[in-house]
């Protein structure tokens, strides 16, 4: 079916009344001969689409060819996304979900979406994603071989170079993003390689070296986020706390695993992030083999101007796809420290800082709105899956330990002791309209509703429990919070109330 879009032609209409306006598109296109004006129907547009998302050529070379520029190319598969397949009737496809599975590979492909995103809104496995792109590359390769400009010592000078370095499988998971036989694609074995200082006009890199062995992570990852031109790939790797433990033999010693790895989470965690000892421990380690969670990682990535479009583990190494979309935040405070503090919405919208005890990893606060859109919330009203939390968070979130040092925003007027509950900017625009204007009448609380109507966490249960007070708090402002503190208590101390 690919082969067939691929390899199919079109015939030129010059009667753009036969066909619906928004289906055609004129734009001179140069040649040696002078500049002519073509009519390009949807199916056209379509065909160049797929081979450039295809990667039978870069994109750069196919807007040459046809006189266009990238940022139409990039309208045109907007364009090709946003349509059914039974509105490509006039394409010689087999079904209907022959063309919503190109689609869907397509879209992966080109990061307008999350893989993890597809694969909740398709209900599809990753496997299954990637089963449907090794199709639609299996096509790719074979244009490849026909395509003049193929240049197949450097796709095999890159296959030999990924593959020798860390595996078969890993060069299979990028060539599945990627087109290696571009000149454009650089690969590098080391942080410091010459190659990535004076290349220029990079479209897409791979790092074989573990982030976990780079001395300053952020400027790395800035500097390749310099070198890649807009919508550029970048495809690295680093080791997991997790896959760490797994790969450690004292692991399966029950007491002195504990306590290795406790020692070394001190050492190896901490230390690197506390002011004072910072600069002695990078004097020592020179940087290497520094433990990483995912959430810190991919964190990390995405403030320095990435969107996560995939990420999966081989071989005990987390490989991860992103994609370059902006320039770096450059960060130059993030937050390491035991407290946070978190942006939160107050009264009459304003953003408040909320102090609480780090429950996250690091760089976590970046990975809000792709958590929440791979995922979707849970039943607590918390996103669902959140790997950014580990266990010893999940602890002490359950005895509300982590809201301590919201006493501070109480001394300063920001929250009061009871309220609804501060939110981030990305929460808030879920909620219904009409519980966005009533939160905006009142200042947040530490304690919550519904613990104090000792309701369930889940979403709409909190949502509920919140109207009823903000309600009850216009039409008796005084006594309201007082009834609540003291409800919330009780049911704390004797109800064993805990957080969602």
């Amino acid at each position: 079916m690919i082969k067939k879009l691929l390899n199919q032609s079109f015939p030129e209409t010059e009667n753009p009344k036969n066909f619906n306006d928004n289906i055609f598109v004129s734009y001179r296109r140069s040649s040696p001969y002078g500049k002519t004006i073509r009519k390009l129907s949807f199916e056209d547009k379509m065909k160049i689409v797929i081979e450039g998302q295809g990667g039978a050529i870069t994109i750069n070379e196919i807007c040459a060819r046809e006189g266009i520029t990238p940022l139409i190319f990039h309208q045109w598969t907007q364009d090709f996304l946003k349509i059914n397949g039974n509105n490509s009737n006039s394409v010689d496809v087999k079904t209907p979900s022959d063309i919503k599975k190109f689609k869907i590979v397509i879209e992966g492909k080109s990061g307008e979406t999350s893989i993890a995103e597809i694969c909740r809104r398709e209900n599809i496995s990753h496997e299954t994603f990637l089963d449907w792109s090794r199709a639609f590359l299996e096509v790719r390769r074979q244009k490849l071989q026909e395509h003049s400009n193929f240049k197949n010592p450097t796709y095999q000078k890159n296959k030999q170079l990924i593959s020798g370095r860390a595996h078969a499988n890993v060069f299979e998971y990028v060539d599945n993003y990627i087109d290696l036989s571009s000149r454009k694609a650089l690969v590098v074995l080391k942080s410091n390689s010459a190659r990535l200082n004076y290349m220029a006009d990079v479209e897409n890199v791979v790092s074989l070296q573990r982030i976990n062995d780079v001395r300053y992570i952020n400027k790395y990852f800035e500097k390749i986020n310099s070198k890649l031109n807009d919508g550029g790939i970048f495809i690295g790797c680093l080791e997991t706390l997790t896959a760490r433990k797994e790969r450690k033999g004292i692991n399966k010693i029950p007491v002195l695993s504990n306590i290795y790895f406790s020692i070394e989470f001190i050492f190896k965690r901490i230390l690197p992030k506390v002011s004072f000892t910072k600069k002695s421990y990078f004097d020592i380690t020179k940087g290497n083999d520094r433990l990483l969670s995912k959430a810190e990682g991919l964190g990390r990535l995405v403030s320095c101007g990435f969107k996560i479009m995939d990420f999966k583990t081989i071989n005990g190494m987390l490989y991860f796809v992103v994609k370059k979309i902006k320039e770096p935040t450059f960060d130059l405070n993030p937050s390491y420290g035991p407290v946070y503090k978190m942006p939160r919405l107050g009264k009459n919208g304003k953003t408040i800082g909320v102090y609480k005890f780090r429950t996250m990893h690091p760089y976590s606060e970046y990975l809000q709105d792709f958590i929440v859109n791979a995922n979707g919330y849970a039943q607590t009203g918390k996103p669902a899956n959140d790997f950014r939390i580990p266990t010893w968070g999940k602890f002490m979130r359950r005895l509300w330990l982590d809201e301590l040092p919201q006493l501070y925003n109480v001394l300063r007027g920001e929250l009061k002791l009871v309220g609804i509950r501060p939110v981030s900017q990305r929460y808030f625009q879920d909620i219904p309209k009409e519980m966005q204007k009533l939160r905006m009448t009142q200042k947040p609380g530490c304690i919550p509703p519904y613990v104090a109507l000792n309701r369930a966490g889940s979403v709409m249960s909190v949502l509920q429990s919140e109207k009823e007070y903000l309600e009850e708090k216009i039409r008796s402002p005084f006594t309201t919070d007082v009834k609540y503190f003291f409800n919330a208590i009780f049911n704390i101390i004797f109800k064993h109330k805990r957080s969602a």
